[in-house]
């Protein structure tokens, strides 16, 4: 069954980086255009709006409750350098204790590279390789 975002708007709340239109939207700064939900969501711009792939929807690797409004996280896959990545972004306060233990549970469990940010600080763990990336 696929996944939809329903009343999470996390990705537009400012935890995230981007533009929509000539307004930019970062940490401490929410989209212009979100107001309950997103005003301009039939227009949104392909970049970064449309295009964005939160790893939650994908439902492939993470359970129900591991949604960001519910979980507090954000994950996105990046690869940089031929290496792929779960990078988890904190949504507002800092990450509750059995999120990210379910987190680095599930990447060494599945041999995945996570990095994650705790309070400002970035930590990571995975193949030699990922270590090396961000050193």
């Amino acid at each position: 069954m696929a996944r939809s975002c329903d009343e999470c708007t996390e990705c537009c709340k400012g935890w995230l980086t981007g533009e929509a239109h000539g307004h930019t939207f970062q940490p401490g700064r929410p989209c212009f255009f979100l107001q309950k939900n997103c005003t301009i969501y039939e227009t949104r711009p392909e970049t970064p709006c449309a295009s964005y792939k939160c790893e939650w929807l994908g439902g492939e690797h993470f359970p129900m409750w591991m949604r960001p409004d519910m979980s507090g996280v954000i994950i996105t896959k990046r690869t940089e350098k031929d290496i792929e990545f779960f990078d988890v972004s904190e949504c507002g306060k800092k990450i509750d204790s059995s999120v990210l233990s379910f987190l680095i549970l599930w990447a060494i469990d599945n041999s995945k590279n996570l990095r994650y940010r705790i309070d400002g600080g970035v930590s990571q763990i995975g193949s030699a390789e990922f270590s090396q990336l961000f050193a």
